[in-house]
């Protein structure tokens, strides 16, 4: 890597560095919503960071719909409607221990709304070759679950849903599995201590997508999330 590409490497990391910092005491109240965020020379001496790496940040959480900057009348901090919960980063700013619960509970009702949908498309959409990775999947795990190895349980788990979105022919609930992968780890607790009654509830709803079955699928995927609350 050449010394240019290198610097402009860590400039950036740096600006979202601070970018994360920022985001977090919005996120957490300490910097109030419909406030002016302090200003650029402020904050380069409260984080001892260069005001282009200020300017860099400010940029980061104005795409998030965090900040909005007006000429002469500072960067102010917007409303919480305007966040971009979706948004990846965001999201890992978001949880703390504190909140844990609360944003899975709301992730939960998501996952409601959205998952027995993807099933029941998943069931007229899914090609041969998908049906046989979710087949193959959860075989894989029915054979971890009698030697349970952590990790690659969370893995095969993790390809399910993955292979489950993509094959449901929508590329907008196909996008949404990005964001319950990077969620995953979070509640992945309570997933394991469950795996044998919840394995046989996904045996049953790959089933119905493999035989094309769209109804039986979604209701069971409603059945899975709502026993899940």
């Amino acid at each position: 890597m050449q010394l240019k590409e290198q610097k402009n490497r860590e400039k950036k990391n740096l600006s979202y560095l601070l970018a994360e910092q920022i985001g977090q005491r919005i996120l957490s109240g300490e910097y109030i919503a419909g406030s002016i965020l302090p200003g650029e020379m402020e904050l380069t001496k409260l984080f001892n960071v260069s005001r282009t790496a200020v300017r860099e940040a400010i940029k980061i959480l104005i795409a998030k719909g965090m900040l909005l900057s007006r000429p002469k009348a500072g960067t102010h901090i917007m409303p919480a409607n305007h966040w971009n919960f979706l948004d990846q980063d965001l999201l890992k700013w978001w949880i703390t221990p504190n909140n844990i619960n609360e944003v899975m509970a709301h992730f939960q009702r998501l996952r409601l709304i959205i998952e027995p949908q993807v099933c029941f498309y998943a069931a007229m959409n899914a090609s041969p070759r998908q049906k046989q990775t979710m087949s193959s999947l959860i075989k894989r795990m029915y054979a971890l679950a009698k030697r349970f190895n952590r990790e690659k349980w969370i893995e095969a788990d993790k390809q399910l849903h993955y292979t489950i979105y993509q094959s449901c022919g929508n590329p907008f609930l196909g996008s949404f599995v990005n964001l319950f992968q990077s969620i995953y780890q979070y509640y992945v607790e309570e997933i394991i201590l469950s795996k044998n009654e919840r394995l046989a509830a996904h045996k049953t709803i790959v089933g119905a997508i493999i035989d094309g079955k769209s109804q039986l699928a979604l209701e069971e995927s409603q059945r899975l999330l709502m026993t899940s609350e």
